[in-house]
């Protein structure tokens, strides 16, 4: 027994003419546009608004982007602007305890309300005058953070594209 199978199930039909039913609401929608502000706008004003909103009508209509119509690339566009987005990040290793960051310019007493009233120069001035071993906040911080090894991975691209990058771990 055999059956057929469509093969065109992509393909649009054609409707009115060479357009599909989409296609031609899009032309439509927006010569209609054009024509009602026609009659709201002055001619020279009208000009310039109207072909504008032609040329976007005609866009949706027989634009493709990615296989897709273009009215789908500008909702999720659209989308992306105004939802806002949360990236949420995973440790690989989350049994591992991290460590606690001190923050050397607090340690050191150079808060930015200790530098606005001058306490934080008489602080350091005292530890000069008295001979106390300071270190720099760039020497504690690199103490603080742990030694890693630069590893790079080979990543790739919704495109196919391959790319060498470096990973980074913050732990």
């Amino acid at each position: 027994m055999q059956f057929q199978i469509p093969q065109f199930i992509e393909t649009e039909d054609k409707i009115v003419g060479p357009l599909s039913i989409r296609q031609f609401a899009y032309v439509v929608a927006a010569a209609g546009f054009a024509a009602m502000l026609y009659f709201i706008i002055n001619t020279v004003v009208w000009r310039f608004v109207a072909i504008p909103i032609v040329a976007i009508g005609i866009a949706f209509a027989f634009i493709k982007v990615n296989g897709g119509p273009l009215i789908g690339l500008a909702i999720a566009a659209g989308r992306f602007y105004w939802k806002p987005q949360t990236f949420v990040w995973q440790p690989e290793h989350p049994q591992i305890k991290k460590t606690e960051f001190v923050n050397p310019a607090t340690s050191f007493g150079l808060a930015l309300e200790r530098i606005a009233t001058g306490l934080a120069l008489k602080t350091v001035w005292r530890q000069v005058q008295v001979g106390s071993k300071t270190t720099s906040p760039a020497e504690t911080i690199a103490k603080s953070l742990p030694q890693t090894k630069e590893r790079y991975e080979i990543l790739q691209r919704l495109t196919g594209a391959r790319q060498a990058a470096r990973r980074v771990d913050y732990r």
